[in-house]
């Protein structure tokens, strides 16, 4: 089979909840993610309880400006429980770039190269897209250290993605590890 779930982020950590990444199948074309997804809470990690054990409380602690990172993070993986507009995933893919966000939270990826972002703190980020196999993987670095890792995985029969999410930065307890499952919305 060309896919596997692990327990672990083997691409990019030793251990946590995820999607491994797999190796190269010789001859296997890349799958096209392209399309509106729409998330499976039931079948994804329980996104409330890695958001309190990573980010903690929902109030700030201090100073609000350093704890932007841990705010926008509650916002952003908790939205898709609370806000029905951001339960969809639409995902473009070309052969140059690669295209994913809920609403107007678009981020676009291209690839062979590096490009650049705002981050939610106001700084700038390094970001990358890359496949591994048949599984993509985008990257986004900031200069204070932080990063999100994305990894995106097509079931057999297109109709379920997996995206498994590594975030790490310094304002966080320990990494932050999820993982979502979406299924194909047909029109």
């Amino acid at each position: 089979m060309a896919w596997l779930l692990f327990v672990g982020f083997s691409l990019v950590a030793p251990a946590g909840p995820g999607v491994a990444a797999q190796d190269s199948d010789e001859g296997s074309a890349p799958p096209d993610f392209s399309g509106v997804w729409v998330f499976n809470a039931e079948r994804s990690d329980d996104l409330r309880r890695v958001v309190e054990e990573v980010a903690g409380p929902s109030y700030t602690q201090g100073d609000a400006g350093q704890e932007v990172v841990r705010v926008w993070i509650r916002k952003w993986l908790l939205g898709v429980l609370e806000d029905p507009d951001s339960r969809y995933l639409t995902i473009e893919q070309g052969a140059r770039n690669f295209k994913a966000g809920v609403g107007d939270d678009v981020s676009t990826y291209y690839f062979g190269r590096e490009a650049s972002s705002r981050g939610p703190g106001g700084g700038t980020l390094k970001v990358t897209v890359s496949w591994k196999g048949t599984q993509l993987v985008t990257e986004e670095k900031s200069d204070d250290g932080g990063r999100i890792v994305s990894l995106y995985t097509m079931l057999p029969g297109n109709e379920t993605l997996i995206v498994a999410y590594l975030l790490e930065h310094k304002t966080l307890k320990k990494p932050l590890e999820a993982r979502m499952i979406f299924d194909r919305v047909r029109t």
